[in-house]
Parts: structure tokens; C-alpha cells; sequence
């Protein structure tokens, strides 16, 4: 979840990515819609021309489509991408069930120069900071649109 997804999109290679969705990982991407007011009031904090956000991020999305062109029927049934417009504030990354990468979107300063967390979860405190930020997702996730190839 996050603006363009660009550390998944171009920091992990077309084959990488097949191979572990082959192996069973469910990728579900939840990108800010590049049309949306989200995405241009973050073009605009960002001091960035309209649109150029905005083309990364459906770039980045063609990658996805890409990808799922190339998996087994099987495999592309675990790719899943949605969009949502709600204001920036967090790309959140779960690895697994207890495993999470939070990174904030701080006022005038670029995703990747922003400091990033790795939230664990925690049996003894059961509400911890990775079940909140499990929730923002999950709730996000739900309420986004689908987005079919």
C-alpha cells in the first residue's frame, strides 16, 4: 500500500517477483489512484508538475499487469490490485503474519528519503503497532476499487 509502489514495481526484478508468486506468495498491490485527488495534492506538496506522479504510478501498475501476463492461471489468480484515494500517509509493506514495513509520507519530502519501520508483531501485546497498521491496510484494501487487467 503506498503511492506507486515503486521499491516493488522497479526494485524487485519481473522474474523474482514470478517465481515467488508461482511458489504460492499472494501479492495484493493498493496503489493511490493515479486520477484522484490524493495523487495530485501529493504532486503539488511534492512541488511535482501535474501528472508526473501520476505516470509513475500507472507505470508501475502496467508492471503488475505484465507480470500477470506471464504466470500460470493458478499463480495470476494471486495477483490482486486495487486502488484508493484516501489522503497519503503511510506505505505499508506486510511480509507475512508478523512482519510489516511502515514507512511514513512525510510534508515536502520524497517516499524514499522518508525513514522507514519494520513493525513485528507482538502474541504478549496483541494490539500492538503491526495489528494497526494490519487494520489501516485491511480497511483500505476493502474499500478500494478493483482493478482488472
Amino acid at each position: 500500500m503506498g503511492l506507486s509502489l515503486t521499491a516493488l514495481c522497479q526494485g524487485v526484478s519481473d522474474v523474482t517477483l514470478a517465481e515467488l508468486v508461482e511458489n504460492g506468495l499472494v501479492l495484493r498491490c493498493l496503489f493511490l489512484d493515479p486520477e484522484g485527488d490524493a495523487t495530485r495534492a501529493r504532486e503539488l506538496e511534492e512541488g511535482h508538475p501535474v501528472g508526473h506522479l501520476a505516470k509513475i504510478t500507472r507505470t508501475n501498475m502496467l508492471a503488475i499487469a505484465r507480470l500477470r501476463e506471464t504466470l500460470s492461471p493458478e499463480a495470476t489468480e494471486r495477483v490482486e490490485v486495487r486502488t484508493y484515494d484516501d489522503p497519503l500517509r503511510f506505505n505499508i509493506t506486510r511480509f507475512d503474519l508478523a512482519r510489516t514495513l511502515v514507512q511514513p509520507y512525510l510534508p515536502r519530502v520524497r517516499g524514499l528519503d522518508a525513514p522507514a519501520f519494520l513493525v513485528e508483531a507482538d502474541d504478549a501485546h496483541p494490539h500492538g503497532l503491526f495489528s494497526i497498521f494490519d487494520a489501516v491496510f485491511s480497511q483500505t484494501w476493502d474499500r478500494g476499487r478493483v482493478i482488472e487487467d
